[in-house]
């Protein structure tokens, strides 16, 4: 998933899903971008995934 996009609403932490409620990732920046246009999003966040941080005490070293 690095790399991808993700569209939020960080005042209520809702999110893009899809019918059965999973999250979409988007492949690009514009892809997002054309669907906060087509669902007129006012006030959304189209985050770019960079890092999944994961403790080291419980899962072992970083997972990238």
């Amino acid at each position: 998933m690095k790399g991808k996009y993700v569209i939020i609403d960080l005042r209520n932490m809702d999110y893009m899903k899809d019918d059965e409620g999973k999250i979409i990732y988007y492949d690009t920046l514009e892809e997002a971008g054309v669907v906060c246009g087509m669902y007129e999003f006012e006030n959304a966040w189209i985050c770019k995934l960079e890092f999944n941080h994961i403790e080291a005490e419980v899962w072992g070293p970083y997972q990238q």
